[in-house]
């Protein structure tokens, strides 16, 4: 069963921890009708698959469309997969999903066909079609927020890996030295250094210390609802501790930036997730510690950019899927 080739319509779908979101789009990009329902990650896939499949029938009521009038639906889901085969082989904060047959249920209840492939991919891919990406033909994406995740592009294409394993640049030692492990188990890499908890984890490192921050007054007495929403607010205000938080996360992601743009030689990095939007303390060292360390010839060819399309990236990415198997049917 391959897409629909004369449909109109095309079913994104992001699945997060916490909800799913589906929406019918156009193949251009417009989104026309939106669904979204709690994910229920840890009640199981008996609970979970039918609120994806809600909120899909959610979205087409709200476009108003026909069935018969959609592509295909593509989703971006958290994890480890087979994509042709519709299996999740292991999946973060869900529930008994490991080696779970996802796409056939919800092919089986809707009548649409449906495609699926790693959550921060399919945002990568998202973003090099429809967003800061759109004109470029080789782009590395970094997602800095729970967790750091990446995703590439090179000649326009996808590129996972021999075992859908690729793009893990959040796993890649930017500190040698450093003493944070990763959930991976490993220490110094890039998640350890620029995750939210790294960043809150060091900030709170230097409060322990004795060091004055006008982030006292708000946490206080043991901060332990400290947030880098707060600190890169801190930042905006000129708190001298919380622009040091930020500029040495900074410096870890520019190191990664750096590797990225030495080894692949793209035209294009996009720095995405939530922590991206931190500010100047922030994206200063970024830009700082790139120029200083990477080979001039790649980096006077690459733009490193912020995300484009927000919270659409994984439904943008979703509707990408589809369009390329369209293509190669």
């Amino acid at each position: 069963m391959g897409p629909n080739t004369s449909g109109e319509f095309i079913i994104g779908v992001d699945l997060g921890g916490t909800n799913v979101r589906a929406a019918v789009v156009t193949r251009d990009g417009k989104i026309i009708g939106d669904g979204r329902r709690p994910s229920l990650a840890m009640e199981g896939p008996d609970v979970t698959i039918p609120e994806i499949i809600a909120a899909i029938r959610d979205a087409i009521k709200s476009a108003g469309v026909e069935k018969a009038n959609i592509c295909g639906i593509g989703m971006g889901v958290p994890g480890r997969h087979i994509p042709k085969e519709g299996i999740v082989l292991w999946s973060p904060n869900f529930k008994d999903w490991g080696g779970l047959q996802l796409l056939a249920p919800i092919r089986e209840e809707l009548g649409i066909v449906a495609y699926m492939g790693n959550d921060v991919n399919v945002a990568c891919l998202g973003e090099f079609q429809f967003g800061a990406g759109k004109g470029v033909s080789s782009m590395v994406m970094i997602t800095l927020g729970t967790g750091v995740g990446g995703g590439i592009v090179l000649n326009g294409k996808l590129w996972a890996g021999a075992n859908e394993s690729g793009g893990e640049i959040g796993h890649h030692v930017v500190n040698a030295g450093g003493v944070r492990q990763c959930g991976c188990g490993n220490f110094g890499d890039l998640e350890s250094e620029a995750s939210c908890r790294a960043i809150v984890d060091r900030a709170l490192r230097k409060i322990y210390s004795g060091r004055k921050t006008s982030l006292a007054d708000q946490v206080e007495p043991k901060y332990l609802d400290l947030t880098p929403a707060m600190i890169a607010a801190a930042a905006s205000e000129g708190d001298e501790l919380s622009i040091e938080v930020l500029s040495e996360a900074g410096h870890f992601v520019g190191i990664g930036v750096t590797n990225v743009i030495n080894i692949l030689n793209p035209e294009m990095v996009v720095i995405g997730g939530g922590i991206s939007q931190a500010g100047p303390a922030l994206w200063d060292s970024i830009l700082r510690t790139t120029k200083a360390m990477a080979l001039k010839e790649s980096l006077e060819i690459c733009r490193i950019v912020p995300a484009a399309l927000g919270d659409d990236a994984g439904i943008m990415g979703g509707v990408v899927l589809v369009l390329q198997e369209m293509e190669n049917k």
